[in-house]
């Protein structure tokens, strides 16, 4: 509530004298609802009377209501004095309208002088003071508003960046011919060499920051394919269901005392730097033969967990530490007593210049797991994906075997010079106290098996880009064409890229088999959002021993149309 106290001074229009009133601004209460005008007691018979006389003045262009005195009728400068009587109200009405001049105003109390409280949408870090003007001094601003900008995706924030919501997705449409080889599929299941068309993943993501240190994201595939007869029947394009579920759903708090970052929820475990390099981003198709036995066996490569992080030496290095539940489904969820997993990563750019255009990536990771219910089992699928994820042919397989532990341990290293890059990896696993591999001997103690799987790649950007480092995964990112395409003009950027992969499941008792391939692939990319892949995959296959037999090669070749947003 306003309180307003009025005065005059001079003498009445009557006589011919000069009247001027003004206006004091005796309190402000800012908890009233509305502007309430309280007229001081001493003030009141004489501003009673001067808004009578206006009020006739104005109504009937006569003063002889007011105080009965006939020469302020003859007065010649009337019209003048109402003029400017009429002026100083609607300047007092203006005052009085003035919101921004009546927050500023100060209340005086009896103990002293005080502010006008922060209205509660001008929190101190926004940069807004007390009367809810910004810093500039531009006026009020709203420190929770938000503006919209198209980066690589739609992202909605606040001026201060505090707050921030990123809206997008991700579709891969894949179409694959294999070669009908039939023996190369002996034992594999799955189409066998079925050509096939398919959505390889379809995701949706909302992600962001909110309150200016926590970081989260809720992300989910909408192409999970399970078997709704599971132990039934065998997985078949008649009984094989998508279903949605969990990737990354996660919150990451920043600046957290001496440990930098700490993320929980489902998210990549730290280890081998193409299963942390994002699908959206990958060079061929599909990841090596390591991401399948290794990295992301059963659960997408998402694991619920809880990890430390942060970089150091100018971005230059990053040190991962998690501790996980060792998981064998894709919902984000582990029920056993134990079952966990220590997983590490540490790396680091010993060379980095021009911008990350020319750099060197070395890293080393390791992971210490309880397996699921004591059970292990190594396989993988082949690097191009005739159907959904659960009929795929399975080109190596050890079967479920006992183990009381598994340590994992992986290398990899990458060296980009401008538009060139070579990448290699290679992880190692030991498996103590293992007996029955569950196919040719079930009982059979194993003693300590030891299985691995390694990869070399080399990819070339003709029309000169190079890939974006991303400090904060420790693995390459984005590509930003030097000029987009377009039916008028623009080539995109245009990247051939050559990887041979190794898998071996052949140790001792236990024989899995060995795959190994090459992949031919060219990378078409219209702009940094959309891309064009086509991949021509040779695939030399020694079938485990439960396929009963030798095995063989066969060719296939590959097309993805892949954007994001």
């Amino acid at each position: 509530m306003v309180y307003f106290a009025a005065r005059s001074t001079g003498e009445l229009p009557m006589s011919g004298g000069d009247f001027r009133s003004t206006l004091t601004i005796v309190a402000a209460d800012t908890t009233a609802t509305d502007c309430q005008i309280f007229l001081g007691w001493d003030a009141m018979p004489l501003l009673r009377q001067t808004i009578r006389c206006v009020l006739t003045l104005l109504l009937f262009g006569s003063g002889s209501f007011c105080l009965s005195q006939p020469a302020w009728a003859e007065d010649p400068d009337l019209e003048a004095r109402v003029q400017a009587l009429e002026q100083q109200n609607q300047r007092l009405l203006d005052l009085l309208s003035n919101s921004e001049t009546t927050a500023a105003f100060q209340t005086v109390s009896g103990t002293g002088v005080c502010t006008v409280p922060s209205s509660p949408d001008c929190l101190p870090e926004s940069g807004c003071d007390a009367t809810g003007k910004s810093a500039d001094g531009k006026g009020k601003d709203d420190p929770l508003s938000m503006s919209a900008k198209w980066k690589h995706g739609l992202e909605i924030e606040t001026k201060d960046k505090k707050f921030r919501v990123h809206v997008g997705g991700r579709t891969q449409f894949d179409g694959v011919w294999l070669q009908n080889n039939r023996e190369a599929f002996i034992g594999a299941g799955g189409d066998g060499p079925a050509d096939a068309v398919d959505f390889r993943r379809a995701r949706l993501r909302v992600d962001g920051t909110m309150y200016g240190f926590i970081d989260w994201a809720v992300e989910y595939d909408f192409v999970n394919s399970v078997n709704d007869n599971v132990g039934v029947q065998p997985a078949t394009e008649t009984n094989v269901i998508n279903v949605p579920a969990p990737t990354d759903l996660w919150v990451n708090f920043k600046d957290v005392p001496w440990i930098g970052n700490l993320t929980m929820g489902n998210f990549k475990e730290p280890i081998g730097m193409e299963h942390a390099t994002s699908s959206r981003f990958l060079d061929f198709m599909e990841r090596s033969f390591n991401q399948d036995a290794f990295t992301g066996p059963f659960n997408n490569g998402f694991t619920p967990g809880i990890m430390a992080w942060q970089n150091f030496d100018d971005d230059r290095g990053l040190v991962q530490s998690g501790f996980f539940k060792n998981t064998t489904n894709v919902f984000g969820y582990g029920i056993g007593d134990g079952e966990y997993a220590w997983t590490s990563r540490l790396a680091y750019l010993p060379w980095r210049e021009c911008e990350g255009a020319k750099l060197l990536h070395v890293a080393v990771a390791g992971s210490i797991r309880d397996p699921n219910n004591d059970t292990v089992q190594y396989r993988s699928r082949a690097s191009l994906r005739n159907g959904p994820g659960a009929i795929n042919p399975v080109m190596v397989n050890t079967g479920g075997f006992q183990a009381s532990q598994a340590r994992m341990l992986g290398g990899e290293a990458a060296l980009q010079l401008n538009s060139l890059l070579v990448q290699a990896e290679y992880i190692g696993t030991w498996n103590t106290d293992a007996f029955g591999n569950g196919v040719t001997s079930p009982l059979a103690p194993l003693g300590t098996v030891f299985v691995n799987g390694w990869y070399v790649e080399s990819l070339y950007f003709l029309t000169g880009e190079h890939r974006e480092y991303e400090a904060k995964r420790g693995a390459f990112g984005r590509v930003i064409p030097r000029e987009n395409f377009s039916f008028r003009k623009g080539l995109g950027a245009w990247q051939l890229g050559v990887r041979y992969s190794r898998l071996d499941l052949k140790n001792g008792l236990m024989d899995g088999g060995l795959v190994q391939d090459v992949t031919l692939g060219v990378n078409w990319f219209l702009n940094p959002n959309m891309k064009l892949q086509g991949n021509y995959v040779f695939t030399d296959r020694e079938a485990p021993a439960s396929a009963g037999s030798p095995g063989g090669s066969f060719n296939g070749y590959g097309m993805r149309l892949a954007y994001d947003f």
